[in-house]
């Protein structure tokens, strides 16, 4: 890995692309904390100054690598300053018009955000940048940009995505209004991962609270009459009527067997985003759910840790697991502790189980030499015996818990 650093520095644009290309997938597949943190400098400012001067390809490579950069380092001062120098090199790169690097590049800004954001502006600076992103001014009118249906689908997954970090009293109205519209208008959608990114979107609004500061106006809720979601005339909705729209066409979706076929599609006996929205919307809680993973299971509690779940699955990909497994911020966020092997229910288990350490002290006529000696052979004595006590008392434990703790498959 090391050696591709090298490659980074050359002038030829092919021999740079390859080795971001190798560098991708030694982070990706490989929870390589040790490398990052060593390299972390290098590999930042090479990436950014590929984005800023480098070719279309080279852009969406050094763009995922950042993001990579950012899950493996995690928290602290490296990812906040991969955050800081990033934000207006990302900001530069969405006024281009290529599809792959819209897309590349709108993930790993969430990406830097979501890691190393050290406050709430910092967050919201990242989700206005997107906003912006999909509306643009003209005037006082925010206008909607006319986006490919799969950079709207990362804009608007990235976006919920940061919103999933923030308290949604802190969030500023005036940078939000009519959100709740938007989202509602594109339910109708051809584009099915457009209409489930904003159903999504609007679950989470749901669950995060204060509707106001997503809707239209500031005025008070309507008891309007229950829309079908066309035509939706622009005015603010309680929750019940939002839940209402969204339900309706939650359901029509999961009629179709087309939606099996999406970006957010659920692998390995994962539950269907869909599905998930619907049940949201309809209960008006997230019931709590257990993603599994090999012989794995990640416990979710809020709809909002469902996102994220997904997110960080989509950018990291075959590596999902790896990093599951080794990366420490991961494990933080998700609250995950890999499970360990089960052992057989037939196990013996003995209620007593001596441990003896045996230890030669030699004999000797000097009297402080004796003293010394046996000064010294105690402390490996009693270490050896705290640690073999400790095994012990370990096991025990795990045989107790296996015992008392219902195995599900």
């Amino acid at each position: 890995m090391e050696r591709l650093l090298d490659d980074l520095f050359t002038k030829r644009a092919s021999v740079r692309e390859a080795a971001l290309s190798s560098i991708i997938d030694g982070l990706k597949l490989n929870c390589r904390s040790q490398f990052a943190e060593k390299n972390f400098a290098t590999l930042l400012y090479r990436c950014l100054n590929s984005i800023k001067k480098g070719t279309s390809k080279e852009i969406v490579l050094a763009s995922h690598a950042l993001g990579l950069l950012s899950l493996t380092v995690g928290c602290g001062d490296n990812s906040q300053e991969l955050y800081k120098e990033s934000h207006p090199v990302f900001s530069q790169a969405l006024k281009s018009k290529n599809e792959a690097l819209l897309k590349s590049v709108i993930d790993s800004l969430a990406i830097a955000a979501f890691v190393g954001a050290n406050d709430f502006e910092q967050t919201e600076a990242s989700m206005q940048i997107i906003w912006k992103f999909i509306f643009s001014k003209s005037g006082e009118n925010a206008v909607v940009k006319k986006l490919p249906p799969s950079v709207l689908y990362t804009a608007i997954s990235a976006w919920s995505l940061l919103l999933t970090t923030v308290d949604g009293w802190n969030l500023n109205h005036n940078h939000w209004h009519g959100a709740t519209s938007y989202f509602l208008g594109l339910l109708d959608s051809d584009d099915r991962s457009v209409c489930i990114a904003a159903g999504e979107a609007i679950a989470l609004i749901c669950e995060v609270g204060c509707l106001e500061k997503f809707s239209s106006y500031t005025t008070d809720d309507k008891n309007s009459s229950k829309d079908t979601g066309k035509n939706l005339p622009d005015h603010d909705y309680s929750l019940q009527e939002l839940q209402d729209i969204v339900s309706n066409h939650a359901k029509k979706l999961a009629s179709h067997t087309s939606i099996q076929s999406v970006a957010v599609k659920a692998i390995n006996g994962w539950n269907n985003f869909s599905l998930n929205v619907l049940k949201i919307l309809e209960e008006g809680c997230f019931s709590e759910t257990t993603l599994k993973f090999g012989k794995h299971g990640l416990q979710l509690h809020s709809f909002s840790q469902l996102l994220q779940v997904n997110f960080v699955r989509r950018i990291l990909g075959r590596g999902f697991v790896t990093h599951m497994l080794e990366n420490e911020f991961l494990r933080d966020v998700f609250d995950f502790t890999p499970s360990k092997n089960k052992l057989e229910s037939n196990l013996y288990s003995a209620e007593r189980e001596e441990v003896m350490v045996r230890v030669f002290l030699p004999e000797t006529s000097e009297r402080d030499y004796e003293e010394d000696l046996f000064e010294r052979t105690q402390k490996p004595k009693r270490s050896t015996f705290q640690k073999a006590k400790t095994q012990l008392l370990n096991k025990q434990r795990m045989l107790k818990g296996e015992d008392l703790q219902p195995y599900h498959d």
